[in-house]
């Protein structure tokens, strides 16, 4: 997988390097040639130049990578106009922004953007229903490479029944809990049969949860 990120502040240099550690290719990009320097080493590429030039975000060839990351939550108008010519003009299939605040949120949903992070805000939240409920999110780490994770039934369990599934032999993940629509199951009994749309709660080594996934 090839992720390019269009931005080195503190989100986008601690998101490149992240990347970086569970194997996925990145180009890092920002205007500020000592970032770039700073992070030259650790990606697979590093670009300095000004994003908002459409002749520049073209000699990228961003199209060969998954995901464009636009990681400049600092200048909302800057952001805006890179989302919407990444989306509109050179018609990239997977843009995700980063935002500041839910206005800003709301001008990058309209610019086109398919996912909008908050990364503050989802922090907050995330603390506020741990601290408050115990509750988890999508993922919780357990210890080192190891956690907790909501993740999509993969498709090839699809009409197979947990018994024969044997999820630790073929995933090497537990599952601890299935979702289907508002009904919850724990440790779903052997005889249920997996179907589209399932929702698991699995725990296991990072590395095989986002195999999982895939």
């Amino acid at each position: 997988m090839d992720v390019a990120i269009l931005g080195l502040g503190r989100f986008g240099t601690q998101l490149s390097q992240e990347l970086v550690s569970i194997g996925v290719q990145v180009l890092a990009v920002d205007s500020d040639p000592a970032r770039v320097n700073s992070i030259v080493e650790d990606v697979f590429l590093a670009a300095e130049g000004n994003v908002t030039n459409v002749e520049f975000l073209e000699s990228l060839g961003l199209h060969s990578y998954d995901s464009v990351v636009v990681a400049i939550g600092s200048d909302v108008a800057t952001s805006v106009l890179v989302t919407l010519t990444l989306k509109q003009r050179l018609r990239h299939r997977h843009v995700v922004s980063k935002a500041r605040d839910s206005e800003h949120a709301r001008a990058l949903e309209l610019a086109g953007a398919d996912t909008v992070v908050n990364p503050e805000y989802e922090a907050a939240v995330r603390l506020a229903h741990t601290l408050g409920s115990r509750s988890v999110s999508d993922y919780m780490s357990l210890s080192g490479d190891h956690g907790i994770a909501r993740v999509k039934a993969p498709g090839s369990a699809e009409g197979i029944k947990v018994e024969d599934l044997d999820t630790t032999r073929r995933y090497k993940v537990f599952l601890l809990a299935r979702m289907r629509g508002e009904q919850v199951s724990f440790n779903p009994d052997l005889d249920e049969v997996v179907e589209s749309g399932d929702i698991w709660i699995v725990a296991g080594n990072d590395k095989d949860i986002r195999a999982l996934q895939r």
